[in-house]
């Protein structure tokens, strides 16, 4: 909620009495010089949005984002110009989002849940769901005496909370770091994506579609496996953003573990702690972005990196009996875009499980990869585009690789200034599907049909159409 505040003045009445007044008596011999006003803090630019037509313009909203920023490596829109009496500006931004779903899963059939959990004579689950989301964003940006940018970026959101009390709208932070920027380039401290995640590009898209995107909020246990490279779990890290030059920028960033926030232990308990080598550790992202133009083509590259070493003891302290492969992804992305349309892709691969750079494989067991195509077009306020996306991992010894495969079509009309309407269609097929992490002796496979018909593929369909207003 923004608050703005007014003021008046009533005061012309009495200064014309005391100009009256100060007429009948005699001059002073001489006035007092005059207090200096306290020296005024630098001007903060008005905005730092690249000017239209440029490649910065061209690349400078992550897909999927609109509304304030930053958001990513891509710097910060227009901001006011009056800063607060410590010399900083804050600034308040965020979105509210509401969608309807419509959804058809072969894991919400009564079979696949009688085969699944035992229960005799299960119903399906419905197909029709509404569903909110929300950000609250508040930025705090100052320039010191020497030009130096600082401040610090609060993303507070209302989803991917979890819990067995509450009534689902529970809020935690999503980013939470500070920075400092210059000509040398910026450095973010605390709770922010990795360098890979914040420079990768990627196939483009419509609002809310794609291969990780909105289905998979109204799809029971979605256990999609294709995403970009993960985001460092929003772990407590250090980040470097280089600047740009001749059309290139890097990044890198450093994590000592996958966790976050004050507290030493891990959310999810009280006796197991951060440092307890249960998870990721000592995780390294490094990204090399090139951003340019060639006449009226805007051009978009990435080459990303991530490494992690992977747990090495239980929650109690023990030594794992099989220490999982150490982390290893790279993932390759461009971009184009000309007279409305943007076309491009990325190829993923590496050792890890799931979503690139998030779990580890066990030894014996092959690496992962997974590919992406899209392409939009936009004229005027609306955007309609698709994509196609396919991963596949390793199930273990004779057992068929599990692969996914989407496909997605949207589009997306802005109403009006921060209000955008859109819709997406999204298809999965989800084939041979592990029950738990594969080993070198091969997975047991979930089965959504029954004994007598076995079935190890699970197709899901998903429709949604909502509205976004962004601030």
């Amino acid at each position: 909620m923004r608050k703005i505040l007014l003021g008046t003045t009533a005061v012309v009445g009495l200064a014309l009495v005391a100009q009256a007044a100060n007429a009948q008596q005699a001059r002073p011999a001489a006035r007092p010089a005059p207090v200096a006003a306290p020296a005024a803090p630098p001007a903060l630019p008005a905005t730092s949005v690249a000017p239209t037509g440029t490649a910065a313009a061209l690349f400078q909203t992550p897909v999927g984002i609109t509304g304030a920023g930053p958001h990513g490596a891509d710097g910060v829109p227009n901001r006011p110009a009056t800063p607060t009496t410590s010399g900083t500006v804050v600034r308040l931004g965020g979105f509210f989002d509401f969608s309807m779903g419509n959804v058809q899963d072969d894991a919400d059939k009564g079979l696949a849940r009688n085969t699944a959990g035992g229960i005799t004579n299960a119903k399906g689950r419905q197909r029709n769901d509404f569903r909110t989301e929300s950000e609250i964003n508040l930025y705090v940006d100052g320039v010191a005496a020497n030009g130096m940018r600082y401040g610090a970026l609060f993303e507070l959101q209302m989803d991917n909370v979890t819990s067995t009390a509450g009534d689902g709208t529970t809020v935690s932070y999503d980013e939470l770091y500070g920075f400092v920027k210059g000509s040398w380039g910026e450095l973010r401290f605390g709770q922010e994506d990795s360098a890979a995640s914040l420079l990768q590009i990627r196939r483009p898209a419509t609002l809310w579609m794609g291969d990780s995107d909105s289905w998979d909020e109204f799809v029971a246990n979605s256990g999609y496996i294709m995403a970009g490279v993960g985001d460092g779990n929003d772990a407590s890290k250090i980040i470097y953003l280089s600047p740009q030059f001749m059309g290139f920028d890097a990044g890198v960033s450093f994590a000592p573990n996958r966790f976050e926030g004050e507290q030493p232990n891990i959310p999810t308990s009280t006796t197991n702690f951060q440092r307890d080598r249960t998870g990721l550790e000592n995780e390294i992202s490094a990204a090399l972005r090139y951003r340019g133009t060639f006449g009226d083509v805007g051009v978009g590259a990435s080459f990303v990196a991530q490494f992690a070493d992977a747990g090495s003891q239980s929650a109690n302290g023990a030594p794992l009996a099989v220490k999982g492969q150490n982390i290893t992804a790279y993932s390759a992305g461009l971009l184009l875009r000309a007279y409305g349309f943007a076309v491009g892709g990325d190829y993923t691969w590496g050792n890890y499980r799931t979503t690139p750079a998030n779990g580890t494989i066990n030894p014996g067991t092959d690496g992962s990869d997974q590919w992406a195509l899209g392409i939009t077009y936009t004229i005027g306020a609306f955007s309609v585009g698709g994509n196609y996306s396919q991963g596949t991992q390793d199930n273990g010894g004779k057992v068929a690789d599990r692969t996914q495969t989407y496909m997605g079509l949207g589009v997306a009309y802005v109403l009006a200034p921060g209000m955008t309407l859109f819709a997406n269609y999204n298809q999965i097929k989800d084939e041979n599907i592990p029950t738990a992490a594969p080993t070198s002796a091969g997975a047991t496979l979930i089965n959504f049909g029954s004994a007598a018909s076995p079935d190890l593929t699970r197709d899901i369909t998903v429709l949604v159409a909502g509205v976004r207003v962004a601030f």
